[in-house]
């Protein structure tokens, strides 16, 4: 007995121990973590000053200001990685946890720790590579085109950034052995080590490939890598890593460690270096000032003030503030949390029943994915190299169309059963008109980024650096902007692209290992040796989504699957931009789709006193009629995708 008590207070004190080390090595890394954080926020400013200087002298003095596009690919190094380390501390970065949540509690605890050691391994091999290439740009004196800058010491800031990542991962690794080690359970313990071993094994394989005790056909090794990239997601490892993981180890098995090691480093620094992902930040940044700024608010009562006094006219409000501010928000959550914190207190004291009021919500912010400026858009152009102004146009009927067709629903669904949502009051003329007046900042928001685009003045790339900085002087002159609340959206935006631009870092290698294995052509000869018609074709497609829908959020959806489905719909003869529009609205009806759906889960979380997780589920149900549609009236009738690009 005495033996057992000591050995529990032994085990305590060891939990406290590394729980105290964890919590030191977090104390160190603060300050450089905040550093880190505002010297991409100063970038982010400095690359929208100078997109905005350069489309301004463009346009009315004919002059373009020197080296521009290359000082902006260098300002994205700073911008996309500053804030690794600070989402990492945070938890946000982009993890699939669906097997990880169904693991029994022994095996849960190791299998977070052992999936951050891979990550910190892998990590840690990346930011060497950054390192050998820094070096070698010094060596060599390599500078830029036009301005002659150099580019090692944004290499090295990047190697500095990437040593912060992996020690915020070292700390999140010892606060999960803390954990695993007050559990006392040798179970744990085992499968802590099995993970260390398999860790060991892949680094094996990635680095010294010759020394495997076993071979299999080339085919195999890269289904292989494929299913290890799969499994390594499910459990909770992050994206980013499990990607860089199997580009690792699938390049090495099928050519060797020199090119899979080059590999990783030229398209990691390629990636964060190029200057079209500045669209990203921007836009975002763009978005979060609009939100930040209340306009979010005015654009949901002037909705209301003129279909509030439907059936279900609040829900329907909602759907169509929602798509307002699709035109200036390019992701989904922030139509989530802005609308659920305006319309939920409203649609509750008017006694909506709550699984139709959050799951309307839930399903009207996917249109943010459909109405530009739209991340899931960017993600796909950027992986197939489409147009994207030719995507962004494309997406507006789409998104429009789907608003039409939820607010249709909705008013339906209420009008046979008036309990699920009853009428608000009727508005005044006067109310109607006073309120939309007060929605010109979105609308001017609007004309500036969509118009640009579609006359062809600006770019993507321009058109979030305009749209940024006219939100912020908008919000500016209108008085709607305190310091604060500038710091936070520049601190959001920060955490976000992090999130984001860590995954195509690694998910560009992950392309190129796809494309070495040959995958993408075996699978295409497969599919058309089953002589499948075009429209078999895309609903097996379809059914695809679906399926991984289920299981993985869009944009890892997204860099997982376009890979391997665009050659195939190519070689099918789809146009290209009608099946970036399918593909989008399929991963988008993910994010609602049981068991994981980011939106159920941050609109489950806003409503949790008034509605569970599973009843928010069970809503959105009938809202897949909307999506069916849609995605019916797309594949029968493409030109509702391809009109206004065509003009283009």
């Amino acid at each position: 007995m005495g033996q057992a008590a000591g050995t529990g207070v032994a085990d305590s004190s060891v939990a406290a121990f590394i729980q105290a080390a964890a919590d030191g090595l977090r104390r160190a890394i603060a300050w450089p973590t905040k550093a880190a954080v505002y010297v991409g926020a100063a970038s982010l400013v400095l690359m929208m000053a100078l997109t905005v200087a350069d489309v301004m002298l463009r346009n009315l003095a004919a002059v373009v200001v020197p080296g521009g596009m290359e000082m902006t690919g260098l300002l994205m190094i700073l911008v996309a990685l500053s804030t690794l380390a600070a989402a990492e501390l945070e938890g946000s970065h982009i993890r699939v946890d669906l097997i990880l949540q169904a693991l029994p509690g022994f095996a849960r605890k190791p299998t977070i720790a052992g999936g951050l050691v891979l990550t910190l391994a892998t990590i840690v091999v990346a930011g060497a590579q950054i390192l050998l290439q820094g070096l070698h740009l010094w060596h060599n004196g390599i500078v830029t085109g036009v301005l002659g800058v150099p580019e090692w010491p944004f290499v090295a800031a990047a190697t500095c950034f990437m040593l912060l990542f992996a020690t915020a991962l070292l700390a999140s690794f010892a606060a999960a052995l803390a954990g695993v080690a007050q559990m006392r359970d040798p179970r744990a313990l085992a499968i802590l080590l099995a993970w260390v071993a398999v860790t060991g094994l892949i680094l094996v394989a990635a680095l010294f490939p010759q020394y495997l005790p076993f071979d299999m056909p080339r085919g195999m090794r890269g289904i292989m890598a494929i299913v290890l990239c799969f499994v390594l997601i499910f459990l909770g490892v992050h994206v980013a890593a499990a990607m860089a993981v199997t580009a690792l180890v699938g390049i090495s098995i099928l050519i060797n460690s020199t090119a899979s090691l080059t590999s990783l480093a030229t398209t990691t620094m390629n990636v964060v270096g190029d200057q079209t992902w500045s669209v990203v930040p921007l836009f975002t940044w763009m978005g979060l000032l609009v939100v930040a700024s209340g306009f979010a608010e005015d654009l949901y009562r002037a909705a209301y003030r003129w279909i509030g006094h439907l059936p279900g006219g609040l829900a329907s409000a909602s759907t169509v503030a929602c798509a307002g501010l699709a035109s200036i928000v390019g992701d989904t959550l922030s139509g989530v949390y802005s609308m659920g914190s305006i319309a939920l207190p409203q649609m509750r004291s008017y006694g909506y029943d709550m699984k139709l009021a959050t799951a309307s919500i839930a399903c009207a912010a996917t249109i943010g994915a459909m109405i530009p400026p739209s991340l899931a858009f960017i993600v796909y152009g950027m992986i197939t190299e489409v147009s994207i102004g030719k995507l962004f146009m494309a997406g507006v009927l789409p998104g429009i169309l789907f608003a039409f067709i939820l607010v249709s629903l909705i008013t339906i669904r209420a009008a046979l059963n008036p309990s699920l949502a009853p009428r608000g009051e009727v508005s005044s003329w006067g109310e109607r008109i006073r309120s939309s007046a007060r929605v010109w900042p979105i609308v001017l928001l609007m004309l500036l980024v969509l118009g640009g685009i579609y006359t062809g003045l600006v770019t993507p790339n321009e058109a979030g650096g305009l749209g940024a900085c006219g939100a912020l002087l908008i919000a500016a002159v209108t008085g709607r902007l305190t310091w604060g609340s500038l710091w936070h959206s520049l601190e959001r935006t920060m955490l976000l692209t992090a999130g984001i631009i860590v995954i195509f870092m690694f998910a560009t290698a992950f392309s190129r290992f796809i494309a070495v294995s040959g995958l993408t052509q075996q699978l295409a000869a497969l599919i058309i040796g089953w002589e499948l018609g075009k429209y078999q074709l895309i609903g097996a497609i379809l059914a695809f989504y679906v399926l991984i829908g289920m299981f993985m959020n869009a944009l890892p959806a997204l860099v997982l699957t376009v890979p391997l489905f665009y050659p195939v719909a190519m070689a099918a003869g789809f146009d290209p931009i009608w099946f970036g529009v399918i593909v989008v609205i399929m991963v988008e009806l993910g994010v609602v789709t049981p068991p994981i759906g980011v939106n159920v889960f941050a609109i489950a979380a806003m409503a949790r006193q008034d509605v569970s997780m599973y009843e928010v589920f069970y809503g959105v149900f009938p809202f897949w009629i909307a999506f069916a549609l849609l995605i019916g009236l797309i594949v029968v009738f493409p030109e509702i995708s391809l009109y206004l690009p065509s003009f283009m």
